[in-house]
């Protein structure tokens, strides 16, 4: 009797007095934007080889961001977190994202919105001709996000 009296004090005590564990929370950070090389990172790009890049924007901020490269082009793959870079000697090119709006099926009503990238041409660079400049702008803070310059 002495035992089992024993035993259960100490399971008592010990569940009463025991930590419980923390709960680690992440929050999602809707504010970051990713823009670098795919595969092995270089400051120069190759044709072909080199020329294919991760722009990731998230939805809320992509109708205020612009990317502005100078004597170079953004164009949009299959995939639409990859974009490719394209060596437009001597033009600037701004991309900017646009709201589509597409039927959820062939014959209803209801509409999904999808968000697509183009790219318009905004005159002539003045980098020299080996040089790529990439800004990523929000145009709502009017501050550059990213700026990086690439070799051709």
């Amino acid at each position: 009797m002495k035992y089992i009296f024993f035993f259960s004090y100490l399971f008592i005590f010990a569940t009463t007095t025991a930590q419980t564990p923390d709960k680690i929370k992440f929050q999602k950070n809707s504010s970051l934007i990713y823009f670098f090389q795919k595969g092995t990172s270089k400051d120069s790009v190759i044709k072909n080889s080199s020329d294919l890049f991760y722009l990731v924007i998230p939805d809320s901020l992509k109708k205020h961001v612009v990317v502005y490269v100078e004597n170079g082009k953004l164009i949009k793959t299959a995939n639409d977190s990859i974009v490719k870079l394209n060596y437009m000697q001597g033009l600037k090119y701004e991309s900017q994202f646009v709201i589509n709006e597409l039927p959820v099926e062939a014959n209803s009503k209801s509409l999904k919105k999808k968000f697509e990238m183009i790219s318009l041409i905004n005159g002539a660079s003045s980098y020299s001709k080996n040089k790529i400049l990439i800004q990523i702008i929000n145009k709502k803070e009017e501050k550059v996000v990213v700026e990086n310059i690439f070799f051709y």
